[in-house]
């Protein structure tokens, strides 16, 4: 697993790379946390366009960085999900909540 982060404008990009289950997600939902603090205003992408394995751990990364941001007023768009991962997603309704942009 792989995370990165970078500022673009105000907008606040956060990608995950490699495989996200359950080892990983505690630690993505950790450095999630450190990173909204750092940046604590405008909306946040999460990439997940490089993401080659995703089990169902990946709602709770999902959906506790949507609530995050909620509660802080900010937005949240997950870009580039993969047809697998999507997949898990969509069988948890998740696209009803978060706003999911397909494409890189």
């Amino acid at each position: 697993m792989k995370i990165t982060h970078q500022r673009t404008g105000d907008t606040l990009v956060i990608a995950v790379a490699d495989e996200l289950g359950h080892h990983e997600a505690r630690e993505i939902i950790d450095y999630m946390g450190t990173v909204l603090a750092l940046y604590p205003g405008g909306p946040v992408v999460l990439d997940l366009s490089a993401l080659k394995f995703m089990d169902s751990s990946g709602l709770a990364v999902v959906l506790n960085l949507h609530r995050a941001l909620l509660r802080a007023g900010r937005s949240l768009c997950v870009r580039g999900t993969p047809p697998q991962a999507m997949r898990v997603f969509q069988a948890a309704n998740l696209p009803h909540i978060v706003t999911f942009e397909m494409g890189e």
